[in-house]
């Protein structure tokens, strides 16, 4: 599963599905210097582990990511398993960040072209598999991660010209198709004349509300100080009509539209 978009809505999605799911879920960045994910899950100056519900952990905290990873392909020594040796750990068992490259461009230029490879090994580990994908790794190595995503989840801001484009370049292109791809709105607010309704039906012309990630204050909040499972075991225990909980409803619904089109494309429907 690929991900466009602002990186916040992959590090919900992951941590939704790892909390609510007994999979094991992998997060994959491919940032350049990008220290958005690491702060979502943990503080780096704590020294203690923190030990919840799940297991959470800060082990493994000075694994080398994707570029420790690269080396050991270099060496022809990889194998699946071999991948969550290079992860860190948030939920045992649970979810993984396999983290981007922090160093030079040049370095990035050398190594982003593993990515297509990295998240072929990890798929056959992992249940399910999340890339944070950025534009920067270029073209051809975008379109290799894209062709081999089951699923694309194309994040979109709340704004009627880039949903027009976006629904065009679903109609049009030979990778982001109907059949393959969630456009969702992300920072997503309800009190405006282009909410989700509205867009669905005088945009998209669509039955099927659009898939939204609300703007939460909270949350914006916790990805800054290492405190995201701590939120959404928290958000999670507020009732379904609750304002408290449209937040993480939302993101249930978006993974079961995923699941959705990963059924209809397992029928061939």
């Amino acid at each position: 599963m690929s991900k466009y978009g602002n990186t916040s809505s992959a590090v919900a999605l992951a941590t939704q599905i790892a909390i609510e799911h007994n999979i094991k879920v992998l997060l994959i960045s491919t940032s350049l210097n990008d220290s958005l994910i690491k702060d979502s899950f943990w503080q780096e100056k704590k020294k203690n582990p923190l030990v919840g519900l799940f297991g959470v952990s800060n082990n493994n905290i000075d694994k080398n990511g994707v570029e420790g990873l690269d080396r050991v392909i270099r060496s022809n020594k990889i194998s699946p398993e071999i991948i969550t040796d290079y992860t860190r750990i948030v939920l045992s068992n649970r979810l993984e960040i396999l983290l981007g490259i922090e160093g030079t461009r040049e370095q990035f230029n050398m190594i982003k072209e593993r990515y297509p490879q990295i998240i072929s090994l990890a798929s056959k580990y992992y249940d399910v598999v999340i890339v944070d994908l950025d534009r920067n790794v270029g073209e051809q190595t975008e379109i290799d991660i894209l062709k081999n995503s089951d699923i694309v989840v194309t994040m979109v801001s709340q704004r009627a010209n880039q949903i027009q484009k976006v629904q065009k370049i679903i109609k049009e292109s030979d990778i982001l198709q109907e059949g393959n791809t969630v456009m969702a709105i992300g920072r997503y607010m309800e009190d405006t004349k282009y909410n989700a309704k509205n867009i669905t039906r005088n945009l998209l012309k669509k039955r099927d509300i659009i898939n939204v990630i609300p703007y939460n204050s909270l949350f914006f909040e916790a990805s800054q100080e290492g405190m995201v499972v701590d939120l959404f075991l928290n958000l999670m225990r507020y009732k379904e009509k609750s304002g408290e909980y449209s937040f993480i409803g939302e993101i249930k619904r978006l993974y079961d539209t995923i699941k959705d089109k990963l059924s209809l494309q397992q029928y061939n429907i």
